[in-house]
């Protein structure tokens, strides 16, 4: 009678018939469900995005765990290899308990660091066979095609179409963005990384005799696919990597150095051509290119300002989370908006946790991968199957040229743009090491194998998974509610809604506040936010100020006792106590948010429009609101204050 199940117990491209192995391929499964979600869902970068796909990583340790338990595997070996992060994530823990002036911000990255370790670690020691592996690779690459032929639909038809994010709200691309591809991400530099993380890939597989050549000729043309997709987010950083992997990738791809040479040159060639006709004539790509021959662009100011942080405090950095803080705080440049990283994600490691969270973090990378590079060497290049014509690349190389071509992209990008506030695109990046670690070490940490053994770590991976679902959803609930409360306070505000009678939009916005506060009681934006929004109640009673005012001094006061370096805190706590009639407590608040922010176009607006309410320092006031406009021309805010005393 015919069977689906050899002599040996297994099933073509399933493998073993046992309980380990139907377990592992839920794990696979579960893994590629968190790399397609995360990714169609502006890559994660929404904390109510974020919140969602959250219980998908407590499910994902319970089945790592539940497959401990119920692989019969003797002896039961795991790799000890992630854990040579750990160091790293207790650097960054110390930094957000001891040295981050925002810690509540310094949170999320340690989340954004603990998925990505649980990530590593379960690709580490589940997908245990290459069918595993493929599936996976197969499922990240989803996400790929979707992005391409929305970033198409972006060029060409709709330039202000934006991919959803798991939220109960509509979202709008930035008006900064309209006209460039960015795929299903918020913008076209997250969309470059992602497409430049991929091509390697598909590359590999075109170029290298392993697969079926219809799918090496598939493979080929979505990697065309993608270099038209890279070409569309006109970029000028993504065309010159673009190139440089052109050039690289044919050196894992073929034997002979003249073969290398040649393919790396009509790489060069033609990407070259394209691009350079596109710099010539394209008006976006002509822009970045005079900014980048002048030096004018916005990226070298943040590189600078970076580099100024890990000088003043090399060791420690300005603190977990803590670079956008700090770059509102220079005294030596400001910008319109206050930029999250440095778009350099080296400068952002150092800037933030000094040289001995860089070396921490990079020194396991760089070992790792040039283990796999001599690994890789090593490796036979072709080796000839038993009744196949021909010779094909061993499995063990085939991986390895993957992993490592995808990591030198990975790691240039990561020196172009920013990655890791891109959960999406730090979890490729874990990808492709964690295809470098299991295919160049050997598992070496064993467990005891008693059924007692197995139901402690079930046991224990639930427990884990519990715990980090329950820390991380507290933590990303209130940064979710606090940043959709400031979006709409914004909204209220510059729409004049708060001073139209309309009461539920502002109340709406209280409540947001109030929620995230009960969430996380440490997030100082929201106890700012939450005084800025109940001085707003002011125009709707005014016969009621001094309640309104007492609690909006109570919130920000709160602020400043749990951040006391943080200008925004003083600030908002001057507007408070201004509101309240305290006008020396009012003017200390504003100086001191001055003090801390010297060159910062609002914390001088704040400061005159305070002035500005006091007769006899009219001069001061407008004195104070043209130093606010020399910093920012742009500040809207400050314009109209200017005017306003210019009149009177």
């Amino acid at each position: 009678m015919a069977t689906i199940i050899d002599k040996n117990g297994n099933i073509a491209f399933f493998g073993r018939v046992s309980w380990g192995n139907f377990v592992d391929w839920l794990v696979t499964l579960c893994l590629g469900a968190i790399f397609i979600l995360t990714t169609i869902s502006l890559g994660g970068v929404r904390p109510d995005t974020h919140l969602v796909l959250l219980p998908l990583y407590g499910v994902l340790l319970f089945l790592h765990g539940l497959w401990l338990a119920v692989d019969r595997e003797s002896p039961k070996r795991l790799s000890q290899h992630p854990l040579w992060f750990v160091p790293a994530l207790l650097w960054m823990l110390a930094s957000v308990l001891w040295f981050s002036p925002v810690p509540w911000r310094g949170w999320y990255e340690i989340i954004y660091a603990l998925e990505a370790f649980v990530m590593l670690w379960v690709l580490s020691n589940n997908v245990r066979t290459r069918a595993h592996l493929w599936l996976l690779i197969l499922m990240s690459l989803i996400p790929g095609t979707i992005a391409v032929f929305n970033g198409f639909y972006q060029f060409f038809q709709r330039p202000d179409r934006i991919m959803g994010a798991m939220t109960d709200y509509g979202l709008e691309i930035n008006e900064v963005f309209l006209g460039r591809a960015t795929g299903v991400f918020a913008d076209p530099n997250s969309l470059a990384v992602f497409l430049l993380s991929l091509l390697p890939l598909l590359l590999v597989v075109a170029a290298v005799r392993r697969l079926p050549k219809i799918l090496r000729l598939l493979s080929l043309y979505i990697a065309l696919m993608f270099i038209a997709g890279l070409a569309f987010t006109q970029l000028l950083w993504a065309v010159v990597l673009t190139i440089v992997v052109l050039a690289v990738v044919p050196w894992f791809c073929f034997r002979t150095v003249k073969r290398r040479l040649l393919y790396s040159a009509i790489g060069l060639f033609t990407s070259s051509l394209i691009f350079t006709l596109l710099l010539l004539y394209h008006p976006v790509f002509k822009q970045e290119l005079e900014q980048a021959v002048s030096g004018g662009g916005v990226r070298l100011v943040l590189w600078q300002e970076a580099i100024t942080f890990a000088r003043e405090s090399p060791i420690t950095g300005v603190g977990a989370g803590g670079y956008s803080a700090a770059f509102e705080q220079s005294p030596r440049v400001a910008l319109a908006e206050a930029p999250l990283t440095p778009h350099n994600d080296y400068l952002l490691v150092l800037s933030q946790l000094g040289f001995v969270g860089l070396f921490l973090w990079g020194l396991p990378c760089i070992y790792v991968f040039f283990r796999a590079f001599g690994r890789w060497r090593k490796e036979p290049f072709a080796v000839k199957l038993r009744g196949a014509e021909g010779t094909v690349m061993p499995p063990q190389r085939f991986f390895l040229s993957i992993g490592l071509s995808v990591s030198m992209a990975f790691a240039l990008c990561m020196a172009a743009s920013f990655v890791f506030y891109v959960p999406a695109l730090t979890l490729y990046g874990v990808l492709a090491f964690g295809i470098l670690l299991k295919t160049t070490f050997n598992r070496r940490l064993i467990l005891p194998g008693h059924w007692v053994h197995r139901i402690g770590y079930l046991l224990l991976a639930a427990c884990a998974g519990w715990a980090f679902y329950v820390l991380g959803s507290l933590k990303l609930e209130a940064q979710a509610l606090e940043l959709r409360a400031r979006q709409q306070l914004e909204h209220v505000v510059d729409m004049r809604v708060h001073v139209s009678g309309n009461k539920i939009l502002l109340d709406e916005v209280i409540e947001l506040y109030e929620d995230a506060v009960i969430a996380d009681a440490e997030n100082v934006d929201a106890w700012i936010g939450l005084s800025a929004a109940v001085c707003q109640l002011y125009f709707r009673n005014p016969s009621d100020f001094e309640r309104i005012a007492e609690r909006a001094v109570e919130c920000a006061q709160r602020g400043v006792d749990l951040s006391p370096d943080y200008w925004k805190s003083w600030a908002q706590l001057g507007v408070a106590r201004a509101f309240h009639g305290e006008q020396e407590l009012a003017e200390y608040a504003l100086v001191k948010a001055l003090e801390l922010a010297p060159h910062n176009s609002n914390a001088h607006y704040y400061y005159a429009a305070y002035l500005s309410s006091v007769s006899h320092r009219r001069d001061e006031a407008l004195s104070t609101v043209r130093q606010a406009l020399e910093i920012n021309p742009n500040n809207a805010a400050a314009r109209r204050l200017q005017q306003k005393l210019l009149i009177l």
